[in-house]
């Protein structure tokens, strides 16, 4: 017995020196990174966070593991690198591939996660980084900076923010005799800023939420059995879409284009101050809470 609580000891000795080991290589690994990325003077942000998380989600494709990370933002790039010996999880892109950032879920005091929606590459990757307060708080001040107005307005924009799918759809024309015909598979992944749609990992169109009106759900007369319709105006043209559960998609697609028309919660806030400062960072437990 003495022999397996001595090996047992000396087992998690181990296991704890093997830990510090790779912490302390992951934190060299930080330092450098820092460093290096810092002496562009053009950085506006750049850290590592030691208990920050990020992975990446390529939507209809692959997703990596939650991993430790550097940060770096500027006015031409944003570039997030893992930590390991030989980076598995890297991505890096212009702010103009950044399509809408934000939190997805309810604001606690704790660690909280923002996803950054980016089309790079044909693709449409959900950059999701886990973050506590304050380095969140200076990350979404730096990404302020380089995104668009539009982008910090949906950031301020009443939360939950709506996200739905990807879901498997068809997109249907109908003929003077009011019988349907559809399409080749697609996906559509609704987000708060678009509407994508997507074959397979590669994007066919990117719809703007607030070019969206005029939005209906509809059984089929034709096949009142077969998959529902989503329909509506983009830009005053006419698309529909058939799937399952086009009654949830429908509702929440008019919710999220409704939200692009609205003033956003801190903007309504702002009216009634005398100062212009800048609320929804600092006040987040309100929003959120």
């Amino acid at each position: 017995m003495s022999g397996l609580v001595i090996g047992g000891f000396l087992a998690l000795a181990a296991w704890g020196t093997g830990r510090m080991i790779v912490g302390s290589r992951r934190r060299r690994t930080a330092q450098a990174l820092v460093k290096q990325f810092n002496a562009d003077s053009s950085t506006l942000l750049c850290f590592h966070s030691e208990w920050g998380r990020f992975r990446v989600a390529t939507i209809n494709g692959a997703r990596t593991r939650w991993q430790p990370f550097v940060i770096a933002i500027s006015p031409r790039r944003i570039a997030i690198r893992d930590l390991a010996p030989e980076p598995r999880g890297a991505i890096e892109f212009a702010p103009a591939d950044l399509r809408w950032f934000g939190r997805p879920k309810k604001y606690t005091s704790g660690t909280n996660t923002i996803w950054l929606h980016v089309a790079l590459d044909g693709r449409w990757q959900r950059v999701e980084l886990r973050l506590t307060r304050l380095p969140m708080q200076a990350l979404v001040r730096a990404l302020k900076q380089v995104a668009t107005p539009e982008q910090v307005i949906a950031y301020r924009r009443q939360r939950p923010y709506v996200h739905f799918g990807p879901v498997p759809a068809r997109p249907a024309s109908q003929d003077v005799y009011g019988a349907w015909t559809l399409g080749e598979p697609v996906s559509l992944y609704l987000t708060p800023a678009h509407l994508v749609v997507l074959a397979g990992e590669t994007i066919q169109q990117a719809i703007p939420l607030e070019t969206i009106q005029n939005v209906s759900a509809a059984r089929r007369i034709d096949q009142p059995d077969e998959a529902g319709l989503v329909r509506f105006s983009a830009d005053g043209t006419a698309a529909a879409y058939a799937l399952d559960d086009h009654e949830a998609f429908a509702g929440a697609l008019s919710e999220a284009a409704r939200r692009t028309l609205e003033d956003p919660v801190a903007w309504q806030r702002k009216k009634k101050k005398s100062d212009d400062d800048d609320l929804d960072d600092d006040d987040d437990a309100d929003l959120f809470g």
